[in-house]
């Protein structure tokens, strides 16, 4: 960890001013309140490993050990995360990977996918995969896992619900961050679409009322949820409405629609 957090020779050969003008407070990392700051970041990785060990109590997962190369990332990743949504899914890898065979080490995928995300779009993930899971239009049995799998599924969101669950504060800007958001996730393929928000027209059928956003779930984007929240080694069989019983987790909104098959309401 010493070699993650060192900043002596930066702050020399850079200089303390002009670190200073261009980072504001982060700087600290590099200066004088190095220590205290040594703190807030084992605090942090102190936070995702106490996820990781809930994890694993609810998956009931004692015996095995985490590949070395996934442990490396998350303690890079860790250290610097202030996100509990970040810190959620880190803890989450951490517990998915705990294994008894030596050479599984499919964890360093998603440390590394979830490293190039941002908090916004890691927020954003959470919410579009755990709202399909509170789907009451249809049952969630092996009908609509099926779908999903094989033709995909359309879901549509309010707007208003979604930017209210993304806790924008008075200083964000929704619209630049919101088209980050999907422009990138769709990007590294974890969720198509979602862009636009779309205004009703009665002349389109089955559209949804309120003005909506609406997306098409793919297999990449279940598995980051899945071994985010613990379970992804146990496959695509986990995603089930059960993961949304942990009272620590935030606050889902629920779909306003969802088609079977991937339809189109632009």
């Amino acid at each position: 960890m010493s070699e993650i957090i060192s900043g002596t020779g930066v702050l020399l050969a850079v200089g303390a001013k002009l670190i200073n003008d261009v980072c504001g407070p982060s700087a600290k990392y590099l200066g004088k309140e190095l220590e205290s700051y040594t703190k807030v970041g084992v605090a942090n990785l102190q936070r995702v490993f106490e996820k990781a060990v809930k994890r694993l109590e609810i998956q009931g997962k004692k015996e095995g050990v985490v590949p070395a190369r996934v442990l490396k990332n998350v303690l890079q990743e860790g250290y610097f995360c202030g996100d509990e949504l970040q810190a959620e899914y880190l803890g989450g890898i951490l517990a998915s990977s705990k294994t008894s065979a030596e050479r599984d080490d499919r964890g360093v995928t998603y440390s590394v996918l979830l490293s190039s995300l941002s908090s916004y779009q890691i927020r954003t993930h959470y919410l579009l995969y755990s709202c399909i899971l509170r789907s009451e239009q249809h049952r969630w049995d092996e009908t609509i896992k099926w779908m999903l799998r094989r033709f995909g599924i359309t879901v549509a969101i309010e707007n208003e619900l979604y930017l209210k669950a993304m806790d924008f504060s008075g200083n964000e800007s929704p619209g630049p961050i919101t088209e980050h958001v999907f422009t990138g996730l769709q990007k590294h393929g974890l969720a198509e679409k979602g862009l636009t928000v779309v205004t009703p027209d009665k002349r389109i059928a089955k559209q949804p009322a309120p003005p909506f956003r609406y997306f098409y779930p793919t297999l990449a984007g279940t598995e980051l949820f899945l071994w985010g929240l613990g379970v992804g080694d146990r496959g695509f069989e986990a995603y089930t409405p059960e993961l949304l019983k942990d009272s620590d987790l935030p606050a889902t909104i629920p779909p306003l629609d969802v088609q079977l098959g991937q339809v189109s309401w632009d």
